[in-house]
């Protein structure tokens, strides 16, 4: 089947090598850039005779493509770009060479490139300035791609096909609005959509190559989520999710010629993904359950569920089947783990690790596992969290915290590695991650309950969150910094506007400061989607006066709290004015305000030179204004 784009998160209770034996490992700190010297594993391909698989590391600093044998061995750096990352790559099925996207400092305007498989001169797919062009899927046969693009207008992605026989590209739908491509049928003859009307409220149709019909097959009234997932291997089914009549979504199959729908799974969480493998021969799916995600993988011609091997506790995510069908592949990282990437021999059941992420001066042991618990809002609302209690904690010890607000708001978060936490942790902090309302992976009433409340009930959940923490004997209440990115850097903003004296600092990366300016802004190709920023945010017009109410720069006067900004020069997506204006503001406040830019960079920092450098400033600047170090 093709690459699942999910997060898979598998709780089993083993251990892999169970049976080596513990051994006690004194605790230490670590500098920062150990942390970083983890690395990060994606986009696993198999080249056409699935003895090697190609992947994306940040190993040398810079996400590069890389190879390594299916049975384990040494990896090879295959690419040596020292300064644009490379953030997807895919084999070519029938020849020696991989395709992979890449963009320039971080502005999202992707591209398509050709390399030989065994190195050399790339070869630009799909030239244009200011366009972004985007992998979507393999023909069954090999011989020719789609992938998506604006070139036409900057506004819509068009479908394209590539024929590498020819060299040639030909659009093959023109996209009229929300639509979003889900899928392509083996015989070549349909895509499916989506049709995002608002994150709660979709719709999906089938489109008819030769004949140019588009024919929508799930209309409804009201607010129903339904996504179209995959086509049957015989084109005659095709399988989707929906939340009709449902707080979550369940995984059903319509026949495209009668119509006949027909449910397969109904938990009481939300089914997120199901695919097949190539030729039919496994169906997976999965089930995000409290945010640990149970996966399934039936075989349909034996008509049994595939045992798994033993796997280890924390996040699987990129479940994939090889063309033959002989293996299995995904990656795994958990709070102790940064990711890494396996393969199951399905055959055998053998499980190979093939890459080693955790840097070998890191004790795992000295690493800290996260407790999910909840706690009470301001209305009784349950929120979920994540609580990280450092390794050292001795009796009588009050702990300086950081509460990290995650951005999206779609988005949950999950038990999965991360440097920055890791690095706190170890040097002290207790950490607080929640998932507030607007979240998703808690029901559709849970996730729309910050629609037009940007700033008010969530924020509201994280200052609750911190009277959690105040029922703790291990924290210090007078020592809580909140920090976030994009959603979380405005609540960070947030935070210290409108609730000025709750938090002893805050760490803002590429938050808005201005909801106004902030949607005038966005990039041309999300104008299709911009009902949804009015049903999240409001509408600019009618809800001028919320806007400004709910816009943390109007009361930038009221920072009176130290405060730390990151953001990225080419953000396409929340401008660098955006943290500009807010800091500008802050410092006639005469409080602490350290502001940092990178020129090569966007939405977020995925350099690691840059991740280190900035987060050892915010380091330095929770040492001097939080824990009133002096400097060594």
């Amino acid at each position: 089947m093709s690459r699942f784009k999910l997060t898979l998160i598998l709780m089993v209770a083993a251990l892999l090598m169970a049976s080596c034996a513990k051994r006690q490992v004194e605790f230490q700190t670590y500098p920062l850039k150990i942390f970083f010297d983890s690395k990060s594993v994606s986009s696993a391909t198999y080249s056409p005779d699935e003895k090697i698989i190609a992947y994306i590391s940040n190993v040398s600093g810079v996400h590069n493509i890389w190879t390594v044998p299916v049975a384990g061995g040494e990896p090879r750096q295959l690419t040596n770009d020292t300064v644009n990352t490379i953030i997807f790559v895919t084999w070519c099925p029938d020849r020696d060479s991989l395709i992979y996207m890449q963009d320039k400092g971080g502005n999202e305007n992707f591209h398509l490139y050709l390399i030989p498989a065994q190195g050399g001169q790339a070869v630009e797919l799909t030239p244009g300035d200011s366009v972004l062009a985007q992998f979507l899927k393999w023909s069954y046969d090999g011989n020719s791609f789609l992938y998506m693009s604006n070139l036409r207008d900057k506004s819509f992605f068009d479908i394209y096909q590539y024929d590498l026989n020819t060299g040639q590209s030909k659009m093959i739908y023109q996209t009229k609005g929300t639509e979003a491509f889900a899928d392509w049928s083996r015989d070549q003859k349909k895509l499916a959509f989506n049709i995002f009307y608002v994150s709660t409220d979709e719709d999906f149709a089938v489109y008819d190559i030769a004949t140019g019909q588009m024919d929508t097959l799930t209309k409804h009234k009201g607010e129903i989520y339904n996504e179209a997932l995959c086509f049957s291997p015989d084109s005659k089914y095709i399988y989707f999710l929906t939340d009709k009549e449902s707080e979550f979504t369940m995984l059903q199959r319509m026949n495209l010629e009668t119509r006949k729908q027909e449910l397969l799974e109904k938990p009481d969480w939300d089914v997120i993904t199901a695919g097949f493998s190539r030729n039919g021969t496994y169906f997976a799916w999965a089930i995000n359950e409290d945010g640990s995600t149970k996966i399934k993988v039936i075989n349909i011609k034996e008509n049994k569920e595939v045992p798994l091997p033993v796997l280890p506790n924390g996040e699987i995510r990129g479940l994939e089947f090889s063309r033959s069908e002989k293996y299995m592949d995904f990656y795994f990282n958990g709070d102790r783990q940064p990711t890494n990437l396996y393969v199951v021999d399905l055959a055998s059941n053998k499980l190979t690790q093939l890459t080693n992420s955790l840097p070998k001066e890191i004790a795992q042991d000295n690493l800290v596992e996260s407790e999910l618990i909840r706690y009470p809002s301001f209305d009784g609302k349950q929120i979920p969290a994540y609580l990280y209690k450092p390794k050292n904690l001795k009796p009588g010890d009050k702990r300086p915290v950081i509460m990290e607000i995650h951005g999206g708001p779609m988005f949950q978060e999950a038990k999965r590695w991360s440097p920055v936490r890791q690095y706190f942790i170890n040097h002290g902090y207790v950490m607080l991650v929640p998932n507030v309302r607007g979240s998703t992976g808690y029901g559709k009433t849970y996730h729309q309950l910050d629609d037009k409340d940007w700033g008010g009930a969530p924020l509201q959940d994280v200052i609750y969150g911190k009277k959690y923490l105040a029922t703790l004997d291990f924290v210090d209440t007078g020592k809580v910094v909140i920090l976030g990115g994009s959603y979380g850097g405005y609540m960070v903003l947030a935070a210290l506007t409108f609730a000025p004296t709750e938090f002893a600092a805050g760490v803002d990366a590429v938050g808005p400061s201005n909801l106004i300016t902030f949607l005038k802004s966005i990039p041309p190709y999300w104008q299709p989607w911009v009902k949804y920023w009015y049903k999240e945010i409001g509408d600019p017009v009618k809800d001028k006066k919320l806007y400004e109410e709910r816009s943390p720069l109007n009361f930038a006067d009221r920072i009176v709290r130290p405060l730390f900004v990151i953001h990225g020069a080419n953000d396409p997506r929340v401008k660098q004015a955006e943290s500009d204006r807010i800091v500008e503001a802050a410092k006639k406040n005469n409080v602490p305000v350290e502001y940092m830019v990178f020129p090569d960079e966007g939405h977020g920092l995925r350099k690691k030179g840059n991740q280190i450098k900035a987060f050892q400033a915010v380091s330095d600047f929770l040492d001097k204004y939080i824990l009133q170090k002096q400097p060594s």
